[in-house]
């Protein structure tokens, strides 16, 4: 039987990636978990690899598990199914909508699809380096193509997203600590100078 096994994390879908995470839970019988390892994401059937040696499994299960720990870069575009998607292009301008769905969806891996179907969305305009996508639209049939996405890609999008966050986060902090001392400063003003006048 020929088996093809991805060889790194972007030959791997959002989809399967899903799929693995809903039975890759603590307690796991680590057989079935080599079994499941084998049917989701090199596509044998359950009985097929029944009649597989423990020995091959293992090795095959590895080299899954090997694919998944890989790295890749962030990165803004990706082609999928002839389609050119990129990431938001302002996170600073993200719409409420956007806000709310991608704080919702990443708060679990089974979302996962639908929070790519949020940070990545065709390319309607580009110029070099530039792009535009389209407007955000939450979109059942958008969130299943997803699925077919390359997970590397969303997961380091993800990652960057985050990483953006917090240091947007971490500057508004900042700022409103800045607004805080200076209305201190001037309330204490205020104060002095009401002594001077009492």
């Amino acid at each position: 039987m020929k088996i093809e096994v991805p060889q790194d994390i972007n030959d791997i879908t959002v989809g399967e990636y899903i799929k693995f995470s809903e039975i890759n839970k603590d307690g796991t019988d680590d057989e079935f978990l080599i079994h499941k390892t084998i049917n989701i994401f090199c596509g044998v059937d359950m009985k097929d690899i029944l009649n597989m040696s423990y020995e091959d499994a293992e090795v095959v299960a590895s080299d899954v598990f090997h694919a998944l720990s890989t790295n890749c870069n962030f990165s803004e575009r990706f082609n999928l199914n002839g389609v050119e998607y990129g990431f938001i292009t302002s996170l600073e301008g993200l719409t409420l909508g956007e806000y709310i769905d991608l704080e919702t969806y990443l708060k679990d891996q089974k979302d996962l699809h639908k929070a790519a179907a949020v940070m990545y969305r065709p390319v309607v305009k580009k110029y070099k380096d530039l792009y535009e996508i389209e407007p955000y639209t939450s979109n059942i049939k958008n969130q299943e193509l997803m699925k077919q996405a390359p997970v590397g890609i969303i997961s380091q999008a993800v990652v960057f997203f985050y990483n953006i966050a917090k240091e947007l986060l971490k500057g508004s902090l900042i700022s409103s600590e800045k607004e805080s001392q200076k209305s201190k400063i001037i309330q204490q003003q205020l104060n002095s100078l009401q002594n001077m006048v009492g």
